[in-house]
C-alpha cells in the first residue's frame, strides 16, 4: 500500500446572520445554539491537481486506488482534559453526543482575507464584510441558500458521530473523489450530481435546530495552522509489490511480477499473455486480459497456486510474457524454484526467526539529509543477518512508517506502518515527498515475524521547500 495527500485549496466559516469573514483563522469552528441561535458551517475545497498529474502520468493507476478519506485533526485530540469544559469563552460550551455531515456544494464561492471570529450581527465595530460569509458566495453573488446548503436538496457526502466531542474526522468520501477525478465513481456508487465547488461540514438538522443556553462548538485545525496538524484527504492505492519469484511455494497462492523500464523510467505496456510451462516444459496455464494485472506503472504480475500432488519440490519452472513495446512485440523468459510448503507452514518454530540477528541499512536517504520536497526517493535496504538461518527460504516480512514529532511526548505518523516491497532483487520502497510538509521526519524500519516484532533504529531527515524549512 502507498498514500498520497492532497491538500485543501481554500476554506471559511460561515456564521449564520453574519456578514464577516474569517477564512484565515488557522481553526475552524463549528457550532450551533447559544442565545442568538447561531449556527456555523465550515467550507473548503481540495487541490487534487498533483493526485490528477500523478494518475494522468500513470505514476497511479486508477484501478489500484481503495479509498480516499478526509482528515481533520481535533483542536483537543491531543488534550483529553478539556473535554466537557468550556472553550474560550464562558458563553461557549465544546460540544459532545453529536453528528457532524458533509454536503455538496454546487456554486463557486471565494475564500476571502478574513481572520475574526465574530459571535454577533452587530457590525458597530466597523467590521468591512467580506465574501465568502453568510449570505454572500463571492463579492458579485450571493449563495443560492444562506449559508451554502439547502435542506433536502445538497447532497451529502457522509456523517460522523462524536460521543466526547475530541475526535478527529476521518470519512470516507471515496465515491465524491472518483467523481470528481473521474467522471463517475469506481464503485459505481454516484453520491453527487453536477460539478462540485468543494465540501461543506455542519452539525446534522436535528442538531442545528436544538435551543441550548451556551453555543456548543466543536474545533478543528484548518488550512492556515501551519503544523502537521493541516487537514488533508488521504489517497490509499493498492500498489504492494510481493514478489514470490525467490520463494514460489507449493499449495499457496504465489505472486510473479514483472517490471518494465524504458530509458531508466517505468513505463506501460501491452502484456498479451502470460505463459506458465513446467519442468517438462508443457503447457499448464495461460493468463490474459484482466488476469494480468497492472500494480503501478511498469509493474505487471500474475498469481497462481501449483499443486504438491501435481509437482515435488525443487524443480523449476518457466513463465514466458508475450509483450508489445512502443509498438514492437518482445518476450521475457523467466524461472522459478518450487519449495516445499513446509518451509512456509511452520509446525515446530524450527523456522522461526531471531529478530534481533538482522541489521538494516538504508539506501536512498542519507541520516540527518535535507531533501528538498518534490523528490521521490528510491529507498533499499540492505539487509545483515548476523547468525545466518541455515533455511534460505523464509521471506522477511519488513515495515516501514514515517513519522514526525511534537516535542518529547508525541509522535504523530504520517505513513503508519506499511509493508515493504519485496521485488525480485531485494526490499525497497518509493518515498514520495511532494506531499510532504517542510518539517524533520523520522523513518523507521521494523521486522515482523507473526505476532513478534523488532524495532529498528530510525533515521532522521529533514524536508525543505524553497530551500527553506
Amino acid at each position: 500500500m502507498s498514500i498520497y495527500r492532497s491538500y485543501f485549496l481554500k476554506n471559511n466559516t460561515l456564521i449564520s446572520n453574519n456578514v464577516t469573514n474569517n477564512s484565515q483563522n488557522p481553526v475552524t469552528e463549528i457550532s450551533y445554539g447559544g442565545f442568538g441561535e447561531i449556527i456555523t458551517r465550515f467550507i473548503f475545497d481540495i487541490d487534487f491537481s498533483n493526485l490528477q498529474n500523478r494518475i494522468q502520468k500513470g505514476i497511479i493507476n486508477p484501478q489500484r486506488i481503495k479509498k480516499h478519506i478526509l482528515h481533520m485533526t481535533n483542536t483537543i485530540s491531543y488534550a483529553k482534559e478539556y473535554v466537557g469544559k468550556k472553550s474560550y469563552s464562558q458563553s461557549i460550551d465544546r460540544a459532545s453526543n453529536f453528528s457532524l455531515e458533509i454536503f455538496n456544494i454546487k456554486q463557486n464561492w471565494d475564500e476571502g482575507t478574513g481572520y475574526d471570529f465574530i459571535y454577533t450581527t452587530d457590525l458597530s465595530n466597523n467590521v468591512k464584510p467580506q465574501a465568502s460569509n453568510w449570505y454572500s458566495a463571492t463579492t458579485l453573488s450571493q449563495w443560492e441558500n444562506y449559508g451554502a446548503y439547502i435542506s433536502g436538496v445538497s447532497e451529502i457526502i457522509g456523517v460522523q458521530r462524536f460521543e466526547k466531542g475530541n475526535e478527529d474526522i476521518h470519512i470516507d468520501i471515496t465515491d465524491y473523489v472518483n467523481q470528481r477525478l473521474f467522471g463517475t465513481g469506481l464503485t459505481e456508487n454516484v453520491v453527487y450530481s453536477g460539478i462540485s465547488y468543494g465540501l461543506g461540514i455542519k452539525y446534522t438538522n436535528d442538531f442545528e435546530n436544538l435551543k441550548t443556553y451556551n453555543i456548543q462548538a466543536v474545533a478543528f485545525h484548518a488550512k492556515n495552522t501551519n503544523t502537521w496538524f493541516e487537514p488533508y484527504v488521504e489517497t490509499i492505492i493498492d500498489d504492494e509489490i510481493s514478489d514470490d519469484r525467490n520463494y514460489f511455494y507449493l499449495d499457496k497462492e504465489n505472486d510473479l511480477y514483472l517490471y518494465i523500464n524504458v530509458g531508466g523510467f517505468p513505463q506501460d505496456i501491452v502484456v498479451n499473455s502470460v505463459n506458465i510451462y513446467d519442468n517438462e516444459d508443457k503447457l499448464i496455464m495461460t493468463f490474459t486480459g484482466d488476469s494480468v494485472i497492472n500494480v503501478s506503472k511498469g509493474v505487471y504480475k500474475v498469481s497462481f497456486f501449483v499443486n504438491s500432488n501435481d509437482y515435488p519440490d525443487g524443480i523449476i519452472f518457466n513463465d514466458v510474457w508475450d509483450l508489445t513495446i512502443n509498438g514492437k512485440n518482445s518476450k521475457y523468459f523467466g524461472n522459478f524454484y518450487l519449495i516445499d510448503n513446509s518451509q512456509y507452514i511452520n509446525i515446530n518454530r524450527d523456522n522461526s526467526l531471531v529478530l534481533s540477528n538482522y541489521h538494516f541499512n538504508f539506501w536512498g536517504i542519507g541520516e540527518k539529509e535535507k531533501i528538498r520536497a518534490g523528490n521521490i526517493r528510491k529507498i533499499k535496504i540492505n539487509i545483515k543477518e548476523f547468525y545466518p538461518n541455515q533455511n534460505k527460504f523464509i521471506p522477511l516480512d519488513i515495515e516501514y512508517r514515517l513519522y514526525t514529532t511534537i516535542g518529547d511526548k508525541w509522535e504523530i505518523d504520517i505513513i503508519p506502518f506499511t509493508k515493504v516491497n519485496r521485488t525480485n532483487s531485494g526490499y525497497e520502497f518509493d518515498l514520495d515527498t511532494s506531499w510532504l510538509i517542510p518539517q524533520d521526519y523520522y523513518l523507521q524500519l521494523r521486522l515482523r515475524d507473526g505476532y513478534y516484532y523488532e524495532d529498528k533504529k530510525p533515521i532522521s531527515f529533514t524536508i525543505v521547500s524553497d530551500n527553506i524549512l
